[in-house]
């Protein structure tokens, strides 16, 4: 009776706050198209790609697959021209209370050949409504369909160079390579903390003066890109950000605003961040439990002219554990942690167009135990490092322009150069074209 009449009483404030709301805004509906895309430019800097072929008729115990890899397996100083990503954004404001926003996903992916293809798909398509929306920033919203998953999105908004190379909770790690004994072939297996988008349903309140917000979302758990699974498990994500200083900032961006200045001095954005992720990975009784807890904080200063310098980073764990494995070292915890930095120098002449960045992530598949597993690439031995540095040019906002290079290095030598030498690292160079509109 009284979780009848607790529902009742939030059914009630639901509706009158949107009755309220609705008497006080008028409101003109409005549909926008745009777009994202991700392409460039890619050199094989250091003439080398992970191990895919061994020499069978060369056994040696020194080399992590226990055999030495074959020689030319790629081609000799490869580049190429790519296109990663591109989207088309359609986002509507049907009511005062009521968003919505529709995203294919044009992107690519190798075929069993190893041939680059491309292919379509649903990324985003959900309905938002805010029943609640008051002046001071207290606002109250419900979001369903195809929705972002709470942490990626943020992430890649305050690093800022999601064209030039994913955030580490998205970033493909490398967690397994089995292979085949017959051939020779390795086939590398890699995966990412989390879907970026999913089927499901979420909630999201910003507290007054939007010093803080929390979101909860209940998901199917396969990722956008199996949008037919189904279960009767559903994963569970939480989220939220805490801006201490927000109001300090919104009174000088005023101030700014009233002078006639486009920016403000000094700090411009402190934030800190966590989140919590539990669900399965699988239909079944017997399947993996899966778990992602993390965190992170930005800060911003910006110079008294021009210019500005930005710090940041992001951890994250991870925990895989199957129910009564034969293999008990199929159970694993891992750990990330990812800091960038970027600086705008104080150049008015610039106008803020011209910044130098850099990024540093660690990622350990296991960290929580040595392991049995010695032989092969496997979450026991498969440290990896990732170093990004990158001189990025904006000509207008929604044109992003650099020249970048990225080195991963792993824990042993899974990597080989043309010639059949084993090495530890992989490196890039891309020119990056990145648009937003």
């Amino acid at each position: 009776m009284v979780m009848r009449k607790t529902l009742l009483t939030f059914v009630l404030i639901l509706a009158f706050a949107s009755f309220a709301y609705s008497q006080e805004k008028e409101f003109k509906p409005e549909v926008k198209i745009g777009g994202t895309l991700y392409t460039g430019w890619e050199y094989n800097a250091g003439d080398a790609e992970f191990i895919n072929s061994l020499d069978l008729s060369a056994p040696d115990a020194n080399q992590p697959f226990g055999y030495a890899p074959s020689k030319n397996q790629f081609e000799t100083s490869k580049n190429s021209f790519y296109l990663e990503r591109a989207y088309i954004n359609v986002m509507a404001s049907l009511t005062s209370q009521i968003k919505a926003r529709f995203t294919p996903d044009i992107y690519s992916y190798k075929d069993n050949a190893g041939v680059t293809q491309y292919a379509y798909q649903v990324k985003f398509a959900w309905a938002e409504y805010t029943p609640l929306s008051t002046d001071d920033g207290l606002s109250l919203s419900f979001m369903g369909g195809v929705i972002p998953t709470l942490w990626t999105g943020q992430i890649d908004k305050y690093f800022g160079y999601r064209g030039a190379i994913k955030t580490m909770t998205d970033y493909q790690w490398t967690t397994a390579a089995s292979v085949n004994s017959t051939s020779g072939a390795v086939t590398r297996t890699t995966s990412s903390f989390f879907s970026t988008a999913d089927l499901g349903l979420s909630s999201k309140l910003v507290f007054p003066k939007k010093y803080a917000d929390l979101n909860v979302a209940i998901l199917n758990g396969n990722g956008y890109r199996n949008l037919s699974f189904d279960n009767r498990f559903k994963d569970f994500m939480a989220s939220a950000f805490v801006y201490p200083l927000a109001g300090d900032i919104s009174k000088k961006t005023e101030a700014a605003k009233k002078s006639g200045k486009n920016r403000i001095s000094g700090i411009s954005d402190l934030t800190f961040g966590g989140y919590a992720y539990i669900g399965k990975l699988g239909s079944g009784e017997g399947q993996t439990a899966k778990s992602r807890f993390g965190g992170m904080a930005n800060f911003k200063y910006n110079f008294n002219r021009a210019g500005f310098v930005k710090i940041g980073g992001e951890v994250g764990s991870l925990s895989n554990q199957v129910s009564n494995p034969v293999n008990l070292d199929s159970n694993v915890a891992g750990f990330g942690i990812s800091t960038w930095l970027e600086f705008n120098p104080p150049v008015e002449e610039l106008k803020e167009k011209l910044s130098l960045v850099a990024r540093f992530d660690m990622y350990d598949p296991n960290s929580d135990k040595p392991g049995t597993n010695l032989t092969g690439f496997n979450a026991d031995n498969g440290k990896q490092n990732l170093l990004m540095v990158g001189l990025f040019f904006k000509p207008a906002n929604l044109l992003t322009l650099g020249l970048n290079y990225q080195i991963q290095s792993y824990e042993k030598d899974f990597a080989v150069k043309y010639d059949g030498t084993p090495t530890s690292s992989v490196s890039r160079l891309f020119f990056n074209t990145i648009l937003e509109f």
